[in-house]
Formats: structure tokens, sequence, C-alpha cells
């Protein structure tokens, strides 16, 4: 029961700004996804796929086709917060994607006036994201997300509505900055007189520092709390292990080292990606209240049907189907063509580099030979 009181505290803590506890549906303050766990939840301006639902609506540009993620985190004191989350390309500039995150903290001892149990009772919570992302420009891409929250505490509930929105900017082809505002919406209360949602304010940046080292950074304030600093890391193992690309993670956060010690601000872990599949694992220290254990299941589709789309194209006079793959190899082969004819300045060749790789990216093709022509041979983005 102690323990399970320092987990409230923990949920809706902080120092400074507004008084701890004083933000309703604090579970909205923990993060989904291994990966971003483990890069110390540095993760605003690193969100490239499915688990951008959660982190930064507008990173869901980023994705070909269909992923999907399954996740569960074995949290503190038995409670454990499960996840589920899908997104899917709609168009050629926009993205769908829709999400549920689930938290339970387990049965709760039920004492009278006299301190003698007289049973249990049960509380959870429950978030419903629906997610759209467009991409305004090849370099900048914005997003949103609708939720749908509710708190139930034994036979009581309540519910609220909120908005995020979020947008990332390609600097460079190896910098990516993003930025989101969280929960702006309505209070939510059982009784009482509703209390805000954790309303939060993140900025980040993702470093390409060399192939397969991936730097990242947020800056996080919330609302309710102080102001935290997040740093994280990723490193692609050069070679495959039996054909799988192996990935390791570490992170460090400011946010909970005042009251949960120097060890809560450190987490590790790592991925294990085999064709569309990908394991992770995150393991994140919370001084004496313990260790979270992160795993979570991701499948990008992506690669299953990577360059399969077709594409209809003018020849002849004639409307002609044929493979978007090789489509983009012809169309890379008039690129080359065409900065040697007319001696493209680098701004003139990144324009129509950029329009290659976002039409298409949004075909599944693998458009890495763009991505490496693009700022002149610096590196794909991060």
């Amino acid at each position: 029961m102690v323990l399970t009181i320092a987990l409230a505290a923990l949920l809706g803590a902080g120092a400074p700004a507004r008084a701890a506890g004083t933000s309703g549906a604090s579970f909205l303050q923990v993060g989904w996804g291994a990966r971003a766990a483990a890069m110390g939840e540095a993760f605003t301006a690193a969100a490239d796929d499915v688990d951008a639902v959660y982190w930064n609506p507008a990173g869901l540009a980023y994705v070909k086709r269909l992923q999907e993620t399954f996740g569960h985190n074995a949290w503190l004191d038995g409670v454990n917060n499960e996840h589920a989350a899908f997104a899917l390309r709609h168009s050629q500039s926009t993205v769908i994607g829709a999400g549920i995150g689930f938290l339970n903290v387990g049965d709760i001892e039920r004492s009278n006036k006299y301190g003698y149990t007289e049973g249990y009772y049960g509380a959870n919570d429950m978030a419903l994201i629906g997610s759209y992302a467009r991409r305004l420009k090849p370099n900048l891409a914005v997003g949103g997300n609708f939720k749908i929250i509710r708190e139930r505490i034994e036979s009581d509930s309540a519910q609220a509505f909120a908005l995020d929105a979020g947008g990332v900017y390609e600097m460079t082809p190896r910098l990516r900055l993003g930025a989101t505002l969280r929960n702006l919406g309505t209070g939510l209360g059982y009784k009482t007189a509703p209390a805000p949602l954790p309303m939060a304010l993140r900025a980040g940046a993702a470093f390409q520092f060399r192939p397969g080292l991936l730097l990242t950074s947020d800056i996080s304030l919330a609302f309710d709390d102080s102001l935290s600093l997040h740093f994280g890391g990723e490193y692609l193992y050069p070679s495959k292990v039996k054909g799988v690309t192996l990935k390791l993670r570490a992170g460090f956060k400011t946010a909970a080292m005042s009251y949960l010690g120097a060890m809560s601000a450190v987490s590790l872990g790592f991925g294990a990606e085999t064709g569309a599949v990908e394991f992770s694992y995150a393991l994140s220290p919370y001084g004496d209240l313990g260790m979270s254990h992160r795993l979570d299941l991701k499948i990008k589709f992506d690669s299953l049907t990577a360059g399969s789309a077709d594409i209809t194209v003018e020849k002849g006079g004639k409307r002609v189907t044929r493979g978007a793959a090789e489509v983009y190899g012809e169309t890379m082969t008039w690129f080359s063509a065409k900065v040697s004819s007319e001696k493209l300045s680098r701004e003139e060749q990144d324009v129509i580099l950029r329009r290659i790789i976002e039409k298409f990216s949004a075909l599944g093709v693998d458009v890495s030979e763009a991505r490496q022509k693009l700022g002149g041979g610096q590196g794909a983005k991060p």
C-alpha cells in the first residue's frame, strides 16, 4: 500500500509549477514504446514510425505503408501499462493512425474505519487516440491527435477529451527538429471540480551523427511539474547477426532525479529486427520503487511490400502501368543526366531529390540512393 501511494505521487508528481497531483489523467505521462523509453524519452524529433502516435503525430508522415505495434510495460508495484497502435498511409501526403493505451493498478485494499480489510477494489485508466499527419513540404510535416480519456475507480468513472499537435522539420539531411503540445483538453473529475489534464510542451532534435549512430535530445515543460531534459542515443550494430539487425540504446533524463535519485535518470535497452518484425526491450530504474521493464513488438508491412506498388505513367501518348521501383530507377538515371547536362546548383538538386523521395517513399520504394545524394551526400535523415 505504501508503494501504491508513492506511485500516485510519482504519476502526478512534481515539484514546482502547479502543486503535485493537481492534474487529472496522470497516466497520460507514462510513455509508450521500449525504443523511446530506452533513449531517455528524447523522442519528439526522432519519432518516425507508428510510435509517433504517442510522441509526436507529425512523425507518422514517415510511415510508408502500414505499421502496427503492441507493447507491455511492467511498471511499478504491480501497475501494468499496455498499448497497441497502427499507422496507415492514406495518400501520398497523408497518414492516419490510431492507438489505445490501458493502465491497470491491480487490486487495492479496502479498509474500514477500524483498519480491518474489507476486500479489494480495482482501478484502471484508458486512452483512445486518433491521429492524422500531413506533409506540407518535402522537409516539413504536421500532425494532430484526438483523445478520449477515461478513468475508473471501482464503480465510479470520469471522462475527458484532449488534443495534441506536433510538427517535424528537416533542417538538413542529418538534422531533424520536432515540437509538440500535448493534452490540451477538458478537465477530468469524479464528484469534485474537474482537474486539468497534464499539459506539456516538448521540443527536440535528432541528429544522425554518422551512419548507424543517432543522437537525440528533448526539453520538456510540463504545466504541473518542473522543466526536464532528455538525451538519448541509438547505435546500429554494423553487421547482422544470423540475419538479425541489433540496435543498442541508452538515455538520460532529469525528470525524476530530485525525488527518486540519480539512478532514475538512466535507461538502457536494445532492439532486434529481422525482416518486417522488430522486438524491443527497455529497462528504467525508479529508485526505491524498483525497475520498469518495457517490451514491444513492431510489425512494419512497409518492408514486406517495398517497391511492389504500381504506378501509371504517360509513354508515347498512352497510359502505361509499371512497377514503382522500376520507375524510380529510371527517375534517378534522369536526375543524374540532368545534373550533368544543366550544371544544377546544390539547392536545385535538393529540391528535385526531396520530391523524388516524397513521391517514391510513399509507394514503399527503397529511396536510399536519393537520400545519399541529398545535401551533397551527407547521409540519410535521422
